[in-house]
């Protein structure tokens, strides 16, 4: 009996001691951490930049400074709206404003509260930022830049050159200075194939996207599915497509590639000099693409027709007959009276517009064309151009495109013209990226260096 008793009584001492034990043990929580008397509380407004579910920690930017600070997470924190409404912390997207309170001493959180000293705008669509300059543009106003200002996608932090104009974005200015924007529609990227028979027209595809067409194109669009039109010399056509933010689409431009017809002119002399857009028919019959092309017919001792004629179907025959000039000399053709077209077989009337004045036309007549070479952007494309350049110095073997339009590998040298442009950097194998870069009129030469592109095997060992 004495035995059971000594046993009783050891166990029950032994649990005693061991309930003493977890009592020592310090367990933050909303209740023990607020009786706690050697802490130092401390508030700060400031940005969300980064935060992480696995270590529950949340990383905010104090917009005035730069510094960066990283606390403690948990299931005590008060989380609140501007109207002091409960909130889950997810509810807040990384990239927002916020008033906070913390201990210092053990860098855990107290409090957050979305910030009512915080200006924000959403919706906003062509937004762009000066980093440069300090200055931000957003629905036709500007404002100052913070330094230390970041964009925000996805609740990954980013440059904000990396913003394209195609995004949709929120800002988050204090006293008039922007300090954070979110992407809230981001963009990708559009890249045209066989689409030699529209070169020289114009592509119109996304939010607002409207550029010439060129052989090697590389277009940042809004995600989101869109119709694309395409036009040349009148021939027009289209197709649906869908943009996926950061992906390259290929969009094959083939089946509404512009056909091509074949006009026969029947005239009247029969020896008359057919030219269309500047060059001699020698056989009275031209085939092109559909579409408008300039007309003139010109004889010795008859009046000159100038014109256009539309090519529209795969076979077509027009007659001509030209009027005698009565006042021509032998020695030159001096004059080009009004004349009308007679209608061809079909009894289809062609309007050509005939003018008075000094026929200039000779048999080696050419057509005026103009061309933008790989490393030049002239003033036959963009307006404002300037005596400068702009160089792309890195990252060393990218493919560069400027407002979609390619001009070689980094470091390449481009024609500095004024305005917004979007530079995307492109190579096999990475991820493609997009800056967005101010130019202005300065009498400098502007030279950007971009980080390295992130490689698809990069991005697998980052998931993994």
């Amino acid at each position: 009996m004495r035995k059971n008793v000594l046993l009783i009584f050891t166990l029950l001492l032994f649990s005693l001691t061991a309930c003493a034990g977890k009592g020592k043990v310090k367990v933050y929580d909303s209740s023990t951490e607020d009786i706690s008397q050697y802490h130092t509380e401390e508030s700060l407004t400031a940005v969300m930049i980064k935060r992480d579910t696995e270590t529950n920690d949340i990383t905010f930017l104090n917009y005035v400074t730069g510094e960066q600070i990283t606390l403690g997470y948990h299931g005590g924190v008060s989380v609140t709206d501007t109207y002091g409404n409960n909130l889950i912390i997810s509810d807040l997207p990384v990239g927002s404003v916020v008033d906070i309170t913390y201990y210092s001493d053990t860098q855990r959180l107290i409090s957050v509260s979305a910030s009512d000293n915080v200006q924000v705008v959403k919706n906003v669509n062509k937004f762009s930022a000066d980093v440069s300059n300090k200055k931000a543009t957003y629905k036709g106003t500007s404002c100052k830049l913070s330094e230390y200002a970041l964009a925000f996608e996805d609740g990954v932090a980013k440059s904000i050159m990396e913003v394209n104009t195609e995004d949709q974005v929120t800002l988050y200015l204090m006293n008039g200075t922007l300090i954070s924007c979110v992407i809230d529609i981001g963009h990708g990227y559009a890249r045209l194939i066989n689409q030699d028979t529209y070169v020289g027209g114009m592509v119109e595809i996304g939010y607002d996207v409207i550029v010439p067409v060129t052989q090697d194109m590389l277009i940042a669009v809004r995600e989101g599915t869109y119709t694309l039109r395409i036009n040349n010399n009148g021939y027009a056509s289209s197709k649906d497509v869908t943009i996926k933010k950061g992906e390259e689409t290929e969009i094959n431009i083939a089946d509404i590639a512009i056909p091509s017809g074949t006009v026969n002119f029947i005239v009247t002399p029969a020896e008359a000099d057919v030219y269309v857009d500047g060059k001699l028919c020698e056989t009275h019959a031209f085939t092109g693409l559909y579409g408008s092309y300039g007309l003139k017919i010109k004889a010795d001792g008859y009046k000159s027709f100038n014109g256009s004629i539309k090519i529209s179907e795969p076979v077509k025959n027009h007659t001509f007959e030209l009027v005698v000039d009565e006042d021509a000399t032998t020695e030159e053709d001096t004059t080009e009276d009004n004349s009308e077209v007679v209608t061809d077989e079909n009894g289809n009337t062609i309007t050509v517009t005939s003018s008075e004045g000094t026929d200039n036309s000779s048999d080696d007549t050419t057509a005026t064309a103009s061309s933008t070479s790989e490393n030049d952007l002239t003033t036959a494309t963009y307006t404002g151009a300037t005596e400068n350049t702009i160089t792309v110095k890195t990252p060393v073997g990218a493919g560069v495109y400027v407002d979609g339009n390619y001009v070689g590998y980094a470091p390449v040298t481009f024609q500095k013209v004024v305005g917004t442009h979007t530079i995307v950097l492109y190579q096999t194998g990475s991820l493609i990226k997009s800056y967005t870069i101010q130019a202005t009129d300065d009498g400098k030469d502007d030279e950007y260096s971009f980080d390295d592109l992130t490689t698809l095997t990069d991005l697998i060992n980052i998931d993994n």
